[in-house]
C-alpha cells in the first residue's frame, strides 16, 4: 500500500493529490476548513472513476488521521500575491508550520516521509525538522525540482533549447538567491553571463508572474511535488535537488537549502556534487541568508 496524506486542501495540494492518482493506492487529504477536504476528495473521487483507477482518496478535518502513512505533503499556509515575496509571508505561515511540527513530535520514530510546501519553504522546513525532532533526512522542502522545471520552460520558449536532462538542477535558495547552472549551460549551449543572468532573473521571478496573471501557482508546483513522492515511493535513489537540512555539507551546517539529494523510502540523502567557485560562494551567501532570518524568528 502507497499511502499519502496532504496538509492543506488547496489548490497546491489538490493539483499534487491530482497527478498522483495513477501512482498511488491512498491519499488523505486534510484542512481545517469545514466540508473542505471532503468536497474536494470526493470531485477527486469522481476524476478516479473517469479514469478507471483504483485510488482511494478521503478527506478530513482529523489530523490524527495523516499519521502512519508513507509520505505527508505540507501544503497548509497563506500563498502570496504577486508583489510580495516568499520571505514576506514568515510571520503569517509560521505558526502554522509550528502547530504542525508539534503534532508530528511524538512520531520520531515513525517511517514517515514528509515534503514541505509552504513558503518560505527552506526556512519553515528547518522550523519544521527542529520543532518535531524528526531525523534530518525525512524531511525536505520543495524548491529545486520546481525551479529547474522554470528554468526549462524559460530555455524552451525565449532560447528554443530543450532540456531532457534530469540532473539540471536549480540549487540554493527557493527564492532570491536560488543558483542555476551556469557552467554547464554556458558550456553546452554557449550562452553569454548577460543571458545567463537573465535566466536566473526570470526564473527567481517566474512566480510572481504567473501569480500576475492568473492569482497563483497550481500545476507547475502540484507536478513538482509528484514527482518527489514518486521518487521516494519508487525506492531507486532517484538524484533531484531538494531542500534540506545540511550537516557539514558543503561547508554549511545547520540550516535548510537545496542541494542535490538522493531520494528512496528512508527519505533523502545529500550528494555532494563538485561545485563551481561561484556556485559554492553563491550557496554559502544563501544559507547566511537563511541563517540571519532564523536568527530573526528565535531559531539560534
Amino acid at each position: 500500500m502507497k499511502r499519502v496524506g496532504i496538509l492543506g486542501s488547496g489548490k497546491v495540494g489538490c493539483s499534487a493529490a491530482l497527478f498522483l492518482l495513477p501512482d498511488v493506492d491512498e491519499i488523505v487529504l486534510y484542512d481545517i476548513v469545514p466540508d473542505l477536504p471532503v468536497g474536494e476528495a470526493l470531485d477527486l473521487q469522481n476524476a478516479i472513476e473517469a479514469l478507471d483507477l483504483s485510488t482511494e482518496v478521503r478527506g478530513t478535518n482529523d489530523i490524527s488521521l495523516l499519521h502512519g502513512l508513507d509520505v505527508v505533503i505540507v501544503t497548509a499556509g497563506f500563498g502570496r500575491t504577486a508583489d510580495m515575496n516568499r520571505m514576506d509571508l514568515l510571520n503569517k505561515n509560521l505558526p502554522i508550520i509550528e502547530g504542525i511540527a508539534k503534532e508530528y513530535s511524538g512520531d520520531k520514530n515513525s517511517e514517515t516521509v514528509f515534503i514541505m510546501v509552504t513558503n518560505p519553504v527552506d526556512v519553515l522546513t528547518y522550523v519544521f525538522w527542529k520543532k518535531s525532532g524528526i531525523e534530518r533526512n525525512r524531511v525536505a522542502g520543495l524548491g529545486g525540482v520546481l525551479d529547474a522545471s522554470r528554468l526549462k520552460t524559460i530555455l524552451r520558449m525565449e532560447k528554443k533549447i530543450k532540456i531532457r536532462n534530469d540532473s539540471f538542477f536549480v540549487l540554493g535558495e527557493h527564492g532570491d538567491n536560488m543558483i542555476i547552472p551556469r557552467e554547464r549551460i554556458r558550456k553546452k549551449y554557449g550562452l553569454s553571463d548577460t543571458e545567463l543572468e537573465n535566466l536566473r532573473e526570470q526564473t527567481v521571478k517566474a512566480a510572481a508572474r504567473i501569480i500576475g496573471m492568473k492569482g497563483a501557482t497550481v500545476y507547475g508546483p502540484g507536478a513538482a511535488v509528484a514527482r518527489m513522492v514518486r521518487a521516494v515511493m519508487s525506492d531507486k535513489g532517484e538524484m533531484m535537488p531538494a531542500s534540506v537540512v545540511l550537516d557539514g555539507e558543503y561547508g554549511i551546517r545547520d540550516v535548510c537549502i537545496g542541494v542535490p539529494v538522493r531520494v528512496n523510502r528512508k527519505g533523502f540523502k545529500v550528494v555532494e556534487e563538485e561545485l563551481s567557485n561561484e556556485e559554492a560562494s553563491m550557496l554559502k551567501k544563501a544559507a547566511e541568508r537563511i541563517l540571519i532570518v532564523l536568527e530573526q524568528i528565535g531559531y539560534r
